[in-house]
Parts: structure tokens; sequence; C-alpha cells
């Protein structure tokens, strides 16, 4: 009977314990189950930093922040980042230096940014059980549990010593994989003529459908507030593989883009349609270790080269 009243209490007292912590943090345990408010959340964690990139999984896999050599960097690309969950993510930085946007495809999607919920959504989700609905209410541990999920846990490390870490760590694909890969750049590609961004200096307007002007509205919010917010913004685009460019290279595709760039007045950046080797990709989409440092280490050289 001894040993069980020191179980019972030990048992609650953990739960006191991480109750206590859950309320002190919560905004960052929340923030773990969700992989953008997981990012913004580490972005707050580690402070100040120099730039800052905005996009998609091509950009999270394609962008190494010290790679670049343009200062202390910061990684905020998602996996199935949509205009919507950009635009969030633009109007949730607070004031930066510099902002890298990645315009394509994925960025261009019209779906809605998932929410964040943290009670049950499903009605009567606690019908005829008053204990858990009141726990439910009222206990931080309970709403917050999905953070203790056992895949979220090194999220709730990374916000501990954000410091350690530039985001593009976390979300990657194959991160496993491409951990161990030696990430040098590789020396019998023979295609740095092709690693060369377009850039739609001085284009002239471009007729777009409906669907082109919803995402046009959308890229220009997205850089007015970055702006209002004291960043330099440059749009910029991750090169992708030949099985991809027949469908984002087409003309409608490219002026687009250029239309991008002529009413945002920004600088871009945009290697979508660069004839790069094939093997600096995993499956076309996204870039290898040694085509991660690649593209980081021309592109922070074309950022450095704008006046």
């Amino acid at each position: 009977m001894r040993r069980l009243l020191q179980f019972v209490t030990l048992v609650l007292g953990l739960l006191l314990v991480l109750e206590a912590l859950c309320r002190a943090n919560a905004e960052g345990l929340a923030a773990v189950a969700h992989r953008i408010h997981f990012k913004l959340a580490l972005l707050k964690a580690k402070g100040p930093v120099d730039f800052v990139a905005l996009g998609s999984s091509r950009s999270n896999d394609g962008l190494g922040p010290p790679a670049l050599g343009i200062g202390n960097g910061f990684s905020a690309c998602t996996p199935s980042t949509s205009l919507a969950s950009l635009e969030y993510v633009a109007s949730h930085l607070g004031p930066q230096k510099r902002v890298l946007v990645e315009v394509s495809k994925p960025t261009s999607s019209d779906t809605p940014m998932d929410v964040l919920e943290l009670t049950p959504s499903s009605p009567g989700a606690f019908e005829g059980d008053p204990i858990g609905a009141w726990l439910q209410e009222h206990s931080k541990l309970l709403q917050l549990r999905r953070a203790f999920a056992f895949e979220n846990l090194p999220r709730i490390y990374a916000l501990l010593f954000a410091s350690r870490f530039d985001g593009s760590e976390w979300l990657r694909s194959r991160q496993l994989i491409e951990t161990f890969r030696d990430d040098t750049p590789l020396s019998d590609a023979n295609d740095d003529a092709e690693w060369k961004p377009a850039t739609f200096a001085n284009a002239p307007p471009s007729a777009l459908d409906a669907d082109g002007e919803r995402i046009v509205a959308g890229f220009e919010r997205i850089v007015a507030t970055l702006r209002a917010n004291g960043a330099q913004v440059i749009l910029m685009a991750p090169p992708i593989g030949a099985g991809w460019r027949g469908d984002e290279c087409i003309e409608s595709q490219v002026a687009l883009r250029r239309e991008v760039a002529r009413r945002t007045n920004a600088p871009f950046l945009d290697f979508t349609c660069a004839q790069v080797n094939e093997r600096w990709f995993i499956e076309g989409q996204h870039l290898t270790a040694p085509g991660r440092t690649k593209l980081s280490r021309t592109l922070g050289e074309a950022i450095r080269a704008l006046p």
C-alpha cells in the first residue's frame, strides 16, 4: 500500500510539473505540433537574424542559410506552403532586415492554411464524461498533449536551444539520409554556366487570367507587409528537374513570375528554368545535399551582386 501511494504521489507530482510547464510555455508548446507555428516560434526563440527565407519544401531543402554568405540567417520555409500560409508567415515575422520569398507553383497554391487546434473539434467529444470535459477546458497539459507526441519531442528541444539552429534542419525531405551525405558540390556536373537566374529586369506588363491575378495580388500583399516591417525583399525560386520544368517553364508561368517581379518592384532571382544537371536533385523537385550547397552559394553570390 505504501508503494502504491508513493507511485501515485510520483505520478501526480510529474503531472503537476508538466501542467506548470505547459502553463508557462503554452504558446511555444502549442506551436511544436504545427509546421508553420513551430518555425515562427523557433525564429522568435532564436532572436534577431540578418535574413529570413520564406517558401516551400523546395527552399527548405534547397537553402542552407550559412552557405549563402550574407549573414546570420533563418529558414522559415515549410512543406506544403500555399499562398495563404505564406501570407500568414509574412504577417507574423515582425521586423526583419532582409527576407527572401520563394515564388513558385507550390507557394502560389490556393490551398487554405491548416488551422492549429488545441482542443478536440468533434462535438460531444466528452459527452457523458463531465470530468473529462472539465479537464479539457482547464488543463493546459491536456490541451497541449500533441506537443508530447514522440515525433514532436525533438522540436521541444529545438525551442529550448534555438540559438543552435537556423531553421533549415527541420521538416526537410529525407532528413536522416541527407544529414549524413557529403554536401560538397559535384565536381563533374559540368553545368556551371546553367546556374544563372532569370532576373526579369525592366519587364513589360503581362496579361494574366483570374488565377494569375489572384497570385500576383497575394505576392503584392506579402511584399507590402514585409516592407512595412522594414525588410528588404528579394524574390527567388530554386531550380527544378527537367520533369518539372515542362509545367513551370511554359510561357504563361514565366509571364506570371515576371508580372510578380514587375508589380512588387522587387529583385527576382529565378532559377526555375535553369537547365542544371539532374544529379543535383533527389526526385526532380528537391535538391540533394550537394545541390543545396550549390544553390545556396550561387544564390548568395547573386544577392551580393544586386545593386
